[in-house]
């Protein structure tokens, strides 16, 4: 187990490295985006502008990790049927779903460690100051990525069925941005994946909140959700993964 998961986290560091152009222009564009988000919040939100600038980084920089979490997994299974490497990996004596949580933690690490500095450099380059607490923000990363894998376990079981589901993947991705972007005061919306632990770390942002100054509702409904979306996604996987098994599909593409 413990090789498994040192394989799988030394293969994603080298594939970061061997792809070193990709990885250095997908950062560049992740910039470029939220430059283009936040000049057009300026425009459109004219003098009280200031008051949602903490908001936009936060949002955007939380809509970056959920894009982490859910599309890892499902580009995961996509880009090891294109291989044709995904049988193999059902075979291994070491199960499947071990070796996708092997491949969910070692991305999250390096995604943390890639991510956070460069939320620090968004909030700089644009005269803001962040007041996180890194215990605080591990927390509300982690849980809030946990319904993120949720999604993509559905979106990864969909993968096993219907081979290629680039398209849809990118309909969900900005369907969530939108999502992160705003505040609704609903229950049903605080339930969606990421979504109330995008709500926490604006208010961490803005405040200093640390967790245990968080009402206890909110760790409820945080806890919930992120348990509700993982229980979902592996239900959903699971059935899709019988399907395909019975189909007999899973070495094909």
């Amino acid at each position: 187990m413990v090789n498994a998961f040192v394989a799988n986290f030394r293969k994603t560091f080298i594939e970061m490295k061997r792809y070193f152009f990709d990885t250095v222009s997908s950062f560049i564009i992740l910039f470029i985006i939220f430059y283009l988000i936040f000049f057009g919040f300026k425009i459109a939100s004219g003098p009280d502008f200031g008051d949602t600038i903490d908001g936009i980084i936060v949002s955007y920089f939380m809509w970056i990790m959920f894009l982490a979490s859910f599309q890892g997994v499902s580009y995961w299974i996509i880009q090891e049927a294109e291989r044709g490497t995904l049988e193999q990996l059902f075979m291994s004596p070491v199960k499947f779903e071990f070796q996708m949580i092997f491949h969910v933690i070692s991305d999250f690490c390096i995604n943390v460690l890639m991510i956070v500095p460069l939320m620090y450099l968004a909030a700089f380059t644009t005269g803001r100051t962040l007041n996180f607490d890194l215990v605080t923000l591990l927390y509300l990363i982690i849980l809030g990525s946990i319904s993120a894998v949720g999604v993509g376990l559905i979106l990864g079981g969909m993968a096993l069925i219907f081979k290629k589901i680039s398209s849809f993947i990118q309909i969900c991705t900005f369907a969530f941005l939108a999502i992160l972007m705003f505040e609704v005061d609903a229950l049903w919306f605080e339930l969606l994946p990421m979504v109330k632990a995008t709500g926490m770390m604006r208010r961490m942002a803005v405040t200093g909140t640390k967790f245990y100054q968080f009402p206890i509702q909110d760790h409820v409904i945080l806890w919930i959700a992120a348990a509700l979306f993982l229980l979902v996604g592996i239900v959903i996987f699971r059935g899709f993964e019988k399907r395909a098994m019975v189909k007999g599909t899973l070495g094909q593409y």
